[in-house]
């Protein structure tokens, strides 16, 4: 499980730096919220297939248990989004301080 969390984090960089990437090279200088978000798309991907595997595999009824399964599946998809948007504005903000830290303005 540490793996895949790992995997997760490198992927989540890696998108992230290309997405800012592409950004600056369409001259967009407003990267931070777009890297952050797209980061946490994961959260909402997860929180999808969380309703699908509600409907379709568990036999859950009744509103305690619906509002238990969603209630916690938001706050685990909101921790996540939190995190994996937290990781992929660090990782863009590395890339783009890197990457301008040898251009020098007279």
């Amino acid at each position: 499980m540490l793996l895949v969390f790992v995997i997760l984090l490198i992927v989540t960089i890696c998108v992230t730096i290309v997405g800012t990437y592409f950004l600056l090279n369409a001259e967009n200088y407003h990267w931070q919220w777009t890297s952050f978000s797209s980061a946490a798309s994961t959260a909402l991907y997860v929180y999808l297939y969380s309703i699908y595997y509600y409907h379709v595999k568990t036999k859950m009824s009744g509103f305690f248990q619906t509002s238990f399964y969603f209630g916690y599946t938001l706050m685990f998809c909101l921790g996540l989004g939190i995190l994996c948007g937290a990781i992929g504005y660090l990782g863009s903000t590395l890339f783009v301080r890197r990457i301008y830290r040898n251009i020098k303005c007279d």
